[in-house]
């Protein structure tokens, strides 16, 4: 069925809940869960330039432990993480053609009809463009 799947996390309510997704996903096929976390260039800096702008640092360091956490989740299944930088749809969908994904993770957030105008959300530019099927778990 599925062989590697990228489970996009970014630290909201229903994280816990994609992360069960992916994790009985993997355990079904037998498959490798790739968790990536996107952080914004802007706060993307090497870690001596990170020191000195603290900002850029704790969000690096939030980003981080938010994917550590879900790898430690995934166990026993097979699972690995990075932090990625850039706008979180273009970083999603670079990491799952990178990795050659053939399932995205990833959550959503019911956004009111004028912010989706204003700002598309993530899920719905990487369903758009996704290489590859999209599994969208919603908040209860």
């Amino acid at each position: 069925m599925f062989k590697r799947i990228l489970l996009a996390i970014d630290g909201a309510a229903q994280s816990p809940r994609i992360i069960a997704s992916a994790a009985e996903l993997a355990r079904c096929s037998d498959a490798v869960v790739h968790v990536v976390c996107a952080v914004d260039r802007a706060f993307a800096m090497p870690r001596q330039d990170a020191l000195e702008y603290p900002p850029a640092e704790q969000e690096q360091h939030e980003a981080q432990a938010l994917v550590d956490d879900a790898v430690v989740q995934l166990q026993p299944c097979v699972a690995t993480g990075a932090v990625v930088a850039g706008d979180p749809a273009r970083a999603i969908l670079r990491e799952a053609e990178r990795l050659e994904c053939d399932l995205i993770v990833i959550g959503h957030r019911h956004l009111g009809r004028i912010e989706r105008l204003l700002d598309p959300s993530v899920g719905q530019r990487v369903i758009e463009r996704a290489p590859c099927p999209v599994l969208v778990e919603v908040r209860e």
